[in-house]
């Protein structure tokens, strides 16, 4: 009697697992679609920072390299379905972990300079591209606060307040249901 109950437990944890694989892959090719898009709209200098962002669950962290060039894929940890049922509604964590991350997500003032290291001007989605030319003002300011006026040497690769407006003017959202769409739109029944 016991065998025949353990083997009914484990065919609803079949059935169980395939009912949330597509929300389980779906939310982590979202985590992932969104660090790609960070990647891309964020600074580029060295590459270091595109390649400092992580994806974490409560219990697993896919972090990236750190390391200069182009931009690196991060995979997301996979939820079990356990995890998937009984986690909080936020699934997924992503953080940069750079030690200049808050200058470049523009969240802190200070005096900004660029790493020494020479910019990548060969890649495209993070090409070290100068999208701004000019001075800052000698006070304390935000990285992509450039005057654009074309004096002076200050640079950025990334538009002032990049991130928040990421975040907050709906990208964020619209790249969540992208892949989640794609994922459950690849459900066979």
């Amino acid at each position: 009697m016991a065998r025949r109950r353990n083997d009914v437990m484990r065919m609803f944890e079949k059935i169980e697992a395939g009912f949330f694989a597509p929300f389980i892959l779906g939310a982590a090719q979202s985590a992932q679609g969104v660090v790609k898009e960070l990647q891309t709209l964020g600074p580029a200098w060295s590459g270091r920072f595109a390649n400092s962002w992580e994806i974490a669950t409560e219990s697993k962290v896919s972090s990236g390299s750190g390391a200069p060039g182009k931009p690196q894929s991060i995979l997301a940890p996979i939820l079990t379905p356990q995890e998937y049922k009984n986690k909080p509604s936020i699934k997924y964590y992503i953080a940069n972990k750079s030690q200049y991350a808050d200058y470049a997500l523009d969240i802190k003032e200070g005096r900004f300079f660029p790493p020494v290291e020479t910019p990548i001007r060969d890649a495209a989605a993070a090409s070290g591209k100068v999208i701004a030319t000019g001075s800052r003002s000698n006070s304390p300011h935000k990285r992509g606060d450039v005057s654009g006026n074309g004096d002076g040497q200050a640079t950025s690769s990334a538009p002032l307040d990049w991130y928040t407006n990421y975040v907050r003017g709906g990208r964020f959202d619209k790249t969540i249901s992208l892949y989640m769409d794609q994922a459950l739109r690849n459900v066979r029944l």
